[in-house]
């Protein structure tokens, strides 16, 4: 941690043997920058609630927390992916109806100030 602070990075993945360590951390005073929403759980990406339908949210659309951006299907069953804050949708990193493994990114948020 000594090492990273006063550099650019906001956040540090590592994994060796069964052990995965991930940390996020924000600059001080550096305004809130992209967040990326993970798959949480392996299963099938669907973008809109049904064949054909609008998607839940498109890139440049503003979603407010606990809003819907996305299903993950696993096992005949349907879960929401939720926003965690109020954002705009910055950019979609997975494609309808695409296999996905836990901790995939799936959708890039910007906050936004209420």
């Amino acid at each position: 941690m000594d090492e990273l602070a006063g550099s650019a990075a906001t956040e540090v993945k590592v994994e060796t043997g069964g052990m995965k360590i991930h940390l996020r951390f924000a600059q001080a005073g550096a305004a809130p920058g992209a967040e990326t929403v993970t798959a949480p759980m392996p299963g099938v990406v669907y973008l809109a609630p049904s064949p054909g339908a609008a998607p839940f949210a498109g890139i440049g659309a503003q979603v407010a927390s606990g809003d819907t951006l996305l299903l993950v299907e696993a096992m005949k069953s349907m879960l929401p992916v939720r926003a965690p804050f109020d954002a705009v949708v910055e950019d979609i990193l997975t494609s309808d109806e695409s296999p996905v493994e836990i901790g995939r990114p799936l959708i890039r948020l910007r906050p936004v100030s209420a």
